[in-house]
């Protein structure tokens, strides 16, 4: 993350600002979602359960709001963003967390199990990233913040897959912060290294 970001949350220039977390109904989506709304930030916490999603913003107090989403489904995604800039105002934020993992070996995988992670970790993140970024480059502020894994970076054997996707989520911010960049927008990644204590292997139908 960019220390422009980090001196965000430190400063409570986030105050007021909506900020759209997927995944945010357990492990570092719901941690990433109580500090944005502890930096005065209002906190669209979106999961593909809806009511776990619910029940994460109203633990965070008045101001927050849980919906449903499916980040691998565009119209879902688009439906969101839009409930949420109904109920909350305008997404300036936007957290890419939601992704699933299958740990076993690469010759055991199947390719549905292939398909379903570059589906949640990948294009989930390329799928929410597009519809808000219209919203940002308009009003000349936005911030993305994708989050990889240090998996990414080196590997990790028993997730093959997963670390692709990973490396691929890293490239993807580079390239859009290159296109972006003078519109307003940032975009960076958080490549966290040590296990977490919610990956999601829910997959959505």
């Amino acid at each position: 993350m960019s220390e422009r970001v980090a001196s965000e949350l430190r400063t409570g220039e986030l105050a007021g600002r909506v900020a759209l977390v997927t995944g945010g109904a357990g492990g570092i989506g719901q941690g990433i979602a109580s500090d944005l709304a502890a930096a005065g930030a209002r906190v669209a916490v979106c999961d593909l359960d809806g009511a776990a999603a619910q029940q994460v913003a109203a633990a965070l107090g008045d101001g927050h709001g849980g919906f449903a989403m499916n980040v691998t489904d565009s119209v879902s995604a688009a439906a969101a963003v839009a409930a949420v800039t109904a109920a909350l105002g305008p997404v300036d934020i936007l957290v890419n967390n939601a992704g699933i993992d299958v740990i076993e070996p690469f010759v055991d995988s199947t390719e549905d199990t292939w398909r379903r992670i570059v589906e949640v970790n990948y294009l989930g993140t390329v799928i929410v990233s597009r519809a808000v970024l219209d919203s940002m480059t308009e009003r000349g502020w936005g911030r993305i913040i994708n989050i990889s894994s240090d998996a990414g970076r080196v590997g990790s054997s028993g997730e093959v897959v997963y670390s692709g996707t990973k490396g691929a989520v890293i490239a993807f911010a580079k390239a859009l912060a290159r296109e972006v960049a003078t519109k307003g927008v940032t975009v960076n990644v958080a490549a966290p290294g040590r296990p977490t204590p919610r990956c999601s292997t829910r997959w959505p139908s």
